[in-house]
Parts: structure tokens; sequence; C-alpha cells
């Protein structure tokens, strides 16, 4: 109750009446099988069509070996044609589904591709030059000191081009000048790249490919160093102003001083007695004079050479940011570092390797190691992360890239190599070997920039047998085969194309009958007779699946031929499609079927008089018909109580019942009265109304289609005392006309009277 304790404007919500219930999904479907590639770890994935399917699960699957064949095609109790699952995803889509959710089951004993990165430095050409150019524009200076002596390579056999020698760079061009001309031209198209020092087999970093499978060997990875972040060094507060100026006068070449025009902080009292400045790029040393008739007299102690300056040249102050070598540094927008991290300090003239150990108030970092002795104002500190990229081509056809940039190199945390790729790649997980924070000793594999991952990588089909497909309950997340199918509430419609083992449907068919919220579609075995399929039948009865007779025929991308599939596949793709359509009262059936071969789509020729067998026992035919194509036949279900013959009937139940269990969930822990008996009534009774005008259940009234009973008449003083409300529900559903009889007699003629 609210309280009311002192005088003012109170305003509360009401509930206005019954909650409304939203009828479920009903077309969304569970699949378990073999794929190409994908996780085989983590709850089931969804795909919404078939590219998203091949993007994350991979293409048509190739027949496996001869002997791992037959092993399976020829056991009629245990065995399956597993390798057409992709097909099966296919006519899902085809045929109308929407929405897919994925299990990939593979051998416990496959194992994923994988590579070894060693050490090194090596950085790519990204320009081309002529033979005998002293100029290289590379990807990155990371670990260079700007007089390097490093070797040049043709990138697409690894042959050595020859030997050059840095003198001079631009960091933020990625340009170096060399001391000689190159020995032949360079092409960055080739990939070809500069390499300092000799590469080490010491091993730094392993990559494996996302998922178990041979899929991973066609997998390739490069990992670059790259730059994060060019900060400022800042002065040191106690160097004084600022200043900008220009020659008053001509100064002559090497001239030992020169005139310029006093401005504001050019004053020799405020400045300290090591003062530089920069005239034309270059940095000189003077000592400042003081101010007479508005100019001021800079002098070169060291009396350095350079060419003829005219009137108007900048001169512009640059300060020290140190005073001498030391650990520290101030630098603006410290707070983008942090402890550990790798950093590369450019003065211009000299590129150094720092590690950051600490940042403190006022923007100090402090450095494992001295910077140098003379450090300015103009110098960037830039952060050294690194850049992963990789690359797949699906032999089938297409390709998948990923690139992750600003990657920390060492830990697992969100952020680093490791931790990002685990989260975010679809192609490669990363295991820290004997990682260095030297970015000269970066991980590099032994020849080019890209790494092949070319050990280990096997599908072990050999190994696989119905206990995968069937699965383990490990908990949320972590379920495998059928089993995982339970993580995902939303399906509705589930197969394992392709698998007739007697074991493997019948803990699908369990699955569905525990969880009471799905239906399942079997497959049986492929080259089945009239006799066969009955036989195959025998052992079911229940009326949470369908069996569908015979398979169908298809073109198979991959190869071009056409080959046999299982039709399950395609009949839960016309399950939704009529759903969303007609509705899940509408039976799936006397639909066409889509996606198979025109004419000729159905392995076997049923006609009327073997459905006259099939039909009775619960076995759905696939037949053609002359001007009408091919179509589903049937809409039985593979129980023997008559009440649940109908798949529409059976499924319509399904989504009544899981409808009104998620819709009322509110109800628990409510005070158990009348006043709530009479809103869960009348909240059922809603919806139940709108189902019954959407045509799904029978009576030309709602009170002939259903009603609701949730009073004492449902409920004893006992069954309140134990805290239960029971609410006694019944809908008249509708019945599926399977047999469309016309009584045609002869009329006799009779005469009429005028």
């Amino acid at each position: 109750m609210p309280e009311y304790l002192s005088p003012g404007v109170y305003v509360e919500e009401v509930d206005a009446g019954p909650r409304p219930i939203a009828g479920v999904s009903t077309s969304t479907a569970g699949m378990v099988g073999v794929t190409q590639r994908g996780p085989t770890d983590g709850k089931p994935k969804l795909v919404t069509n078939f590219l998203e399917f091949r993007t994350t699960f991979g293409g048509f699957l190739p027949e496996p070996d001869p002997a791992i064949r037959d092993a399976w095609a020829e056991d009629p109790t245990e065995g399956g044609r597993w390798w057409l699952f992709p097909l099966a995803v296919k006519g899902f889509f085809d045929n109308g589904g929407q929405r897919l959710y994925v299990k990939r089951v593979a051998s416990a004993t496959a194992q994923a591709a994988s590579g070894t990165f060693g050490t090194g430095l090596v950085s790519a050409i990204t320009r081309d030059a002529a033979a005998g150019a002293k100029v290289l524009e590379l990807a990155h200076l990371v670990g260079f000191t700007g007089a390097d002596e490093v070797k040049v390579f043709r990138g697409s056999d690894n042959v050595e081009i020859g030997t050059v020698t840095i003198t001079a760079y631009d960091a933020g061009k990625g340009r170096v000048t060399l001391g000689t001309g190159l020995a032949a031209e360079v092409k960055a198209a080739r990939g070809d790249y500069v390499q300092k020092a000799p590469r080490a087999a010491t091993p730094s970093l392993r990559f494996s490919a996302s998922s178990p499978g041979s899929w991973g060997k066609a997998v390739q990875v490069r990992i670059t160093p790259s730059v994060s972040a060019s900060l400022p060094v800042l002065p040191d507060p106690n160097e004084g102003p600022l200043f900008v100026t220009a020659l008053a006068a001509e100064a002559a070449a090497d001239a030992t001083s020169i005139v310029v025009n006093a401005v504001p902080g050019l004053d020799p009292d405020d400045l300290p007695d090591d003062v530089w400045v920069l005239i034309n790029e270059r940095r000189f040393q003077v000592t400042v004079a003081q101010p007479e008739a508005g100019k001021v007299t800079l002098t070169f102690p060291d009396s350095p050479t350079h060419a003829l300056w005219k009137p108007g040249l900048t001169v512009r102050r640059v300060r020290l940011a140190n005073a001498g070598a030391g650990p520290k540094l101030r630098i603006s927008g410290s707070s983008r570092l942090y402890e550990g991290a790798a950093a590369q300090l450019d003065t211009g003239d000299r590129l150094s390797t720092l590690n950051v150990v600490a940042i403190e108030p006022d923007d100090v970092v402090t450095f494992d190691a001295d910077t140098p002795a003379q450090v300015f104002e103009t110098a960037r500190l830039q952060l050294v992360e690194s850049t992963v990229d990789t690359r797949f081509t699906d032999p089938g056809g297409g390709s998948v890239t990923e690139t992750f940039r600003n990657l920390r190199l060492v830990g697992d945390a969100p952020g680093t190599v490791t931790g990002t790729l685990a989260s975010q790649s679809r192609l490669v997980r990363a295991t820290a070997l004997d990682l260095s924070t030297d970015p000269a000793e970066f991980p590099t594999p032994a020849t080019g920039s890209w790494l092949s991952l070319a050990d280990d990588g096997d599908d072990a089909f050999g190994g696989l047998d119905v206990g995968d497909f069937v699965g383990t309950d490990g908990g949320s997340g972590k379920r495998t085969g059928i089993v995982a199918l339970e993580d995902i509430d939303e399906v509705a419609i589930c197969a394992v194309p392709g698998v007739w083992a007697g074991t493997v449907e019948s803990a699908l068919v369990t699955h569905c009958e525990q969880l009471k919220d799905r239906f399942a579609v079997l497959d049986p075995r492929d080259g089945l007779d009239i006799e066969g399929i009955q036989e195959f039948r025998e052992p079911f009865d229940t009326k949470y699946a369908a069996l569908y007779y015979p398979w169908l025929v298809v073109n198979d991308p991959s190869t071009g031929k056409f080959v046999e599939v299982p039709p399950s596949g395609h009949v839960i793709g016309i399950y939704a499609r009529t759903d969303v359509e007609r509705g899940v009262h509408k039976a799936p059936a006397n639909a066409v079927i889509r996606g198979i071969r025109s004419p000729g789509g159905i392995a076997q020729d049923v006609t009327k008089r073997h459905q006259d067998l099939l039909n009775p026992k619960g076995i759905n035919a696939l037949r053609f018909f002359p001007n009408l194509g091919q179509r589903v036949w049937g809409a039985r279900t593979l129980s023997s109580d008559t009440s649940w013959k109908y798949v529409n009937v059976r499924r319509l139940f399904l989504f009544l019942e899981e409808s009104i269990d998620e819709g009322t969930q509110w109800v628990v822990f409510e005070p158990n009265d009348e006043s709530l008996w009479a809103l869960v009534r009348q909240t059922i009774a809603n919806f139940l109304t709108t189902v019954w005008r959407s045509g799904a259940l029978a009576g030309t009234t709602a009170d002939e289609a259903f009603f609701v009973q949730c009073d004492r008449s449902t409920m004893t003083d006992d069954d309140i005392a134990n805290g239960r409300l029971i609410c006694v529900i019944g809908v008249a559903p509708v019945f599926p006309a399977e047999f469309v009889i016309f009584r045609i007699q002869q009329k006799t003629r009779e005469p009429q009277l005028v």
C-alpha cells in the first residue's frame, strides 16, 4: 500500500487490466550437422540466409574418402550421409526459411591448424622504387634507429636483392634515405620488404585456427608493429618562453652570427644559457645578446656550415624537454599510455625504444631506460602496438579477411592480441609463448610476412561417430550436438539432416519430448523402397516428430552434379514458409518443393497406391503431379494416438502452450485470489480470441472455439494452500481436409407442370 504521510500531490500508476500474451515464433529452426568450419563450442549460431551460413560455417563438403563414406552410407541402422548437411541448409533457405540455429558437429579427435612465429624485424615496402634509387617508403619504422643496415628481399620468393644502409628517415611518412642505391628495382605489389638483422627461430607467438578441421590450413596470418598514437613531448617548465622571429638582415654562408627582429620572449634575462633554434628545419645552438634598436644578435658557438640566408627567414626557438639524460619526460596526452607499454621516441635524428614504467601526475612518464641527453619539444613519443591481419580463401568460393588494429602484444585481456582474437576473430586464436616488448624482436615468420597455418589441421572424419551428433550436456553454453539446441528457447523445428542412425533420431525425438516446445523432422535412409520405408518407420511412436519419403535430387554447386539429399532441410523450410504465410494451424502440405531438380527432383516415384500404404502409417510422401509440380503430400506425425496424428494440430498446441507459458510468467507469486483468477482468465481468453480470429480454431463463435476456467471449480482449498493456481483451457483445433470427397449421383428429370 502506498503511504500518504504529508500533504501533497501523489501520482501513481495503475494496471489497466489483463496483460497481453504475444504469440511465440514457430518458424525458427535448429539443425545439427557437420560443416567445413565454424565454432564447435558455445551455443548454436544464428544464420538468416545461406550466404551468412557460408561465411560462418563454410561451403559445401566434399564426399569423404571411400572407406569413411561406405562405413556410414552402408550402415542401415547407425549410418548417414552427414556430408550433405550444407545442401540441406541451402534447401531450408530455398523453401522460405528465415532463421536457423546451427550447431556444428566435429570429431572428438579433430585438430585445429596452427603455426608459430619466431622473432625479427621486417617492414614492407609500400611504394615501387627503381634500381639505383636512394629513397624507400616503408610500412613502419618501429624498431629501427634511423641508422640501420637492412637487407632488401623480393616478396614473391624471398630472395635477397641486396644490403643497404639507412642514413636518414622521416617517421611521419615512413620514408628512409639510403647511403647507396638499390641493387635492383623493388615492387610493393610483389610484397617486397626490408629486414633488419637475421630472423630468430625462438617461438614468440602461436596462432591456431578458430575451430578444428583441415580448413585452417588455408588461413594466413600477419602481425605487424604499428603506431597507435604519436604524442608530443612537452618542454621542461624551466626552459622559459617560446619565441618565433625572422632574420632582420641577410646572413652570409657559414656566418657565425645572425641578426633577428626583437620579439616577446627573446630576452637573455628570461632564457637559459642553452638556447636552440630551428632555421630551415635545422637545429642550431645560439647565445642571445641584449636587444638593440629592435634587433637581437644570435651567435653560433659551434661555427656551423650553412647556406646564404635571406631576410625574413623564420627563426623559431625549440625548447629542451629534459635537462640531461634521464628516465623521465613530460608527454602530452600521457593518458593514452599504460604501464608496460612499448614506445619509440623520435627526436628527428634518432629513434629510441623505451618501455613505460609509470605514469605520474603533470604528464610525467617514467621509462625503463634513460632518454637521449638532448630531447626537444619537437620530439614525438610513439605508442607501439600491433596490427593483426588474417585471410582465408574458401575452396568453394568466397573469402574472409579481418584486420584488428591497436592491439597490445602482451597479456590476454581485452585489447590484447590474444584477448581480442579470442572474442572477435572468426578465423584465428593466439597463444603467447615468449614475447618481448622490444620491437626489434617482434613476432615474425621464418620467411616473408604472412604465416600459413599449415600444422596439425585435421578433420579426423574417421573418428566421427553417432555420439558426436547426440552430444553431451556440459551446462549452458557448453553443450554439444543435439543437446546444444536446448540452449536456444526460440527453436520450434529441428532436424539432423542426412543422419538416419537410430541412436541420433531417438535422441532428437527425446529432446523434443522433454522440452515440449519443438517438433522434429526425421530423415529415412536413402534408396529405400516401399517395404523398406515401412520397416524404417516401425520403431517410432511419437507425436513430436514426422517422417518424409523419399529423398530429393538437387544440384551440388561445388561439383555441378546432381545428388540425392535428405528431405528434412527442404521440409523444415516449407514448415517455416507456411507458418509465415498462413499460420502454424495450416498443414505444411500441398506445398511446392523449391530448390530441387525439375523435373525429376524426387528420388523415387511415389504413386497413389504406394501412398495408400504409407499414409495410414504416418509416412508423409513427396510426390510429383503433372501441371502441379513436386509437392509435399502428407501432414501426419509418427503418433499412434489419433488425437495427434496431424502435424499442424500438434504444432498448434505447441504454439499455444509456449505462448501461454511465456506470457503468464508475471502471475507467479501474485496473491492467489479471485481477482487474480479473473485476470488470468481474461488474459488467456483475449489471446485465444486472437488465435480464433486468425482461423486457427474451429467454431463460429469464440465460445465454440475455446473455454478458459480458473475458479473454485478448478482448485481446491488444498491446491490454494499449497500455492497452486490451476487454469483449465480447452481449444478446438482445425483439422486439415485430408480427404476431399464429392458424392455425385444421377438425378431423374422431373417434368414441370405449367
